[in-house]
């Protein structure tokens, strides 16, 4: 079964990428030569999951249509609005109801509304919402302007319900949040403190509803069971009954069916004696799950809970003869290697330290936390003492978080890079037994993650990214072989986009920050730059009094400064003066990066404009002053700079109407190539000596 089903995830990374058909067709070579039956089998499992992959593919799109109607078959209560999810035949729509409409899982639902706009990846690295909501099924979100109840049905969905509505009303704040977390994966309402140490801990899967615990549940249900002597049917019986309960109000979570569906295998397979091993059960439990639903293959849960379950399934015998400590601490160093790339490609860190604080936090959670999160639901008048257990959970993780964190952030591994790192490890497995192979592959594996560490230090082209924020300008400037770290401009903050990007290229510190004027679209976002990497030198106005940036840390330019950054030189061209204005008190950039030369306006009006013309400026690339208003951008400014290319940074949050149809109009009739993040999403210039290309995201 393991064979087959690693003919299946090879045909997975094939649908994904081209790449793919590689070891997918020499896989297939060797089943064909030395496995003719299994071929076969794999062949017609592929062929089976194909038809429905494209079946998905053809048929879940995005509809248009205000009109909606279905079953009810979630509700996720907000503050300001209750979204409903909404089930009809295979397809699912996400309806957001603000006037709070008394409904429950089951109810037959219709209405129509505002269709809302489901955007891709607007920055490199960054969340796609739009292939989201198609991975699971999701045909359009719709703003409810009516909504109605068709028919009222009972449904075994409301068993959620009916679990939710006794955790409400038995338990308050800490309790209620904590119960949430550790029963049902609804982590949402920690404090950002807990989110934090959570993440730093490496122990988010503990808040995740894991094969962990399905396992803590199977055995306190034995051993309670065993204690007073029932019956083994009974005990089976008892405990499946048990999961077909838990996995209703965890919605089906695919980490949860794969445990549960595991578990129900493992029964029939000890009770019809068909003699299938660990590795089979799960690896039929893939192919059912994956066939059943093609896109789980998207599911970062369902990927995780699979690695993990073939990791201790396979390092368990290993580690039989030691002691509970060593086995904790080894299965999950084990896990923490085979995993890295999808870890690092959604977090961009891992805790070193993790391995240790999982053994720590598993026992707590296995031994008291779990059991005794159990026992409070089933005796409510135990809360007073519950609390307390959460108050000491939660000032431990705080604690080990600060104290046992040892980041590694590693830039997104690419297809080819998560391919080479996989077959070096496979290599390593096999020739474990051949003491010269062995060290061999050790230094080659260890050699591969130094490459990823460094990788910036060996990317002979550099990048020049103008990012589509969702309110504010930011742009990255990163020089060929990391001679040269800058970013001009912070966003708002407004969200962790800008951090994410940063995370996502691998980067650890910054040379220059430029903040060019103190208008929180362009600076509010310094802080969380400031938390989360070193930066060298923060650059602003010699009139600027934000007070922004570390004492000694500051420099402060005007006109006829320059700043060195490797072998980029950005000469200062404003501010002269105080001009009473922010926008006006911008920073004035030249910079030479490639073969092009770039000038940076900031958010400077038509007045700055025509003073920069008595510097008789050479320009290509121009990006454009504040956003695009008509404030700025003169006829006159861009007839003398002639650029070729213009970048134009709206901005999503808050739009005033940019960029103005006077600003494309002057544009346009100069002849000026435009770029605008509200069109194009973000926009790449890449380099390299002196070839240079534009990229855009749209």
């Amino acid at each position: 079964m393991f064979l087959i089903a690693f003919f299946i995830v090879l045909l997975l990374l094939a649908t994904n990428n081209i790449l793919g058909l590689l070891p997918l067709t020499i896989y297939g070579y060797y089943l064909f030569r030395n496995e003719r039956l299994l071929f076969r089998f794999s062949a017609l499992l592929a062929l089976l999951f194909l038809i429905h992959f494209f079946f998905l593919e053809v048929t879940i799109k995005p509809e248009t249509d205000p009109a909606f109607s279905g079953v009810v078959i979630g509700i996720e209560k907000k503050e300001n609005y209750q979204k409903l999810t909404l089930k009809k035949g295979h397809r699912r729509y996400l309806i957001h109801d603000y006037e709070f409409l008394d409904l429950s899982l089951g109810d037959v639902v219709e209405g129509w509304g505002r269709v809302l706009p489901a955007d891709p990846a607007r920055i490199e690295g960054g969340f796609d919402y739009r292939a989201f909501l198609k991975h699971r099924k999701v045909v359009k979100c719709v703003r409810s302007e009516e909504l109605q109840i068709s028919s009222r049905k009972y449904s075994w969905r409301r068993l959620k319900t009916l679990f939710y509505n006794h955790l409400e009303k038995n338990f308050e704040k800490n309790n209620l949040i904590f119960l949430k977390a550790m029963l049902v994966g609804d982590d949402g309402a920690f404090s950002e403190e807990l989110k934090l140490a959570v993440q730093k801990n490496g122990i988010l899967h503990l808040f995740a509803v894991s094969g962990l615990h399905i396992m803590i549940f199977v055995g306190i249900i034995n051993k309670f069971l065993h204690f007073f002597k029932i019956k083994e049917n009974i005990i089976i019986l008892a405990t499946s009954t048990f999961l077909c309960f838990y996995l209703v109000i965890t919605g089906f979570a695919p980490s949860v069916l794969r445990a549960a569906l595991m578990y129900y295998c493992g029964v029939l397979n000890k009770k019809l004696k068909l003699g299938f091993s660990s590795l089979d059960i799960a690896s039929f439990c893939f192919l059912i799950l994956i066939l059943i639903n093609p896109y789980y293959m998207y599911d970062h849960g369902f990927v995780l809970s699979f690695f993990a379950a073939y990791t201790i399934i396979l390092f368990s015998p290993m580690l039989s003869s030691r002691d509970h400590f060593v086995q904790l601490l080894s299965i999950s160093l084990a896990i923490n290697i085979i995993t890295l790339p999808v870890i690092i490609n959604l977090n961009n860190e891992i805790n070193l330290l993790s391995p240790l604080t999982n053994v720590i936090f598993i026992d707590l959670v296995e031994i008291v936390m779990l059991p005794a999160s159990l026992l409070v639901v089933v005796l409510p008048f135990l809360g007073e003492v519950y609390e307390y257990l959460v108050i000491a959970f939660e000032k431990a993780a705080v604690y080990l978080g600060e104290k046992l964190y040892l980041p590694l952030r590693i830039a997104n591994f690419s297809f080819l890079s998560a391919g080479m790192y996989y077959s070096l490890l496979l290599a390593l497995c096999v020739f474990q037994q051949k003491k010269t192979y062995r060290r061999l592959l050790i230094i080659l594996n260890l050699g591969f993650l130094f490459l990823c560490l460094n990788k910036n230090r060996l990317q002979a082209a550099g990048e020049v990214h103008f990012l589509d924020l969702y309110n504010g300008e930011a742009i990255f400037i990163q020089a060929p072989f990391n001679q040269c770290t800058a970013l001009i401009d912070a966003g708002s903050g407004s969200n962790d986009d800008l951090v994410s990007f940063l995370k996502s290229k691998g980067i650890r510190r910054l040379d220059y920050l430029f903040l060019t004027h103190d208008h929180h679209d362009h600076n509010g976002g310094a802080c969380d730059v400031y938390a989360n990497f070193s930066v060298k030198k923060t650059v602003v106005s010699a009139y600027d009094v934000s007070g922004i940036g570390k004492s000694g840390n500051v420099l402060r330019v005007r006109a006829g400064d320059r700043v060195a950054c490797g072998k980029i030189n950005f000469m200062i061209l404003h501010p002269d003066r105080d001009y009473g204005d922010e926008n006006d008190n911008s920073i004035v950039i030249l910079a030479r990066i490639g073969n092009k030369n770039f000038l940076f306006l900031g958010d400077v009006g038509r007045k700055i404009e025509e003073k920069l013309l008595n510097y008789d400026l050479q320009v290509n690339v121009i990006k454009i002053a504040h956003h695009g208003s008509r404030t700025s951008t003169s006829p006159s400014f861009i007839r003398s700079l002639r650029p070729q290319h213009a970048i134009i940074q709206t901005g999503r949050g808050e739009r005033f109407g940019f960029p103005h149809t006077e600003t494309i109009a002057t544009l346009e009739g100069n002849g000026v190539i435009i770029y605008r993040t509200d069109l194009h999403y973000s926009i790449k210039y890449r380099f390299r000596k002196n070839e240079s290309i534009f990229e855009t995201m749209g």
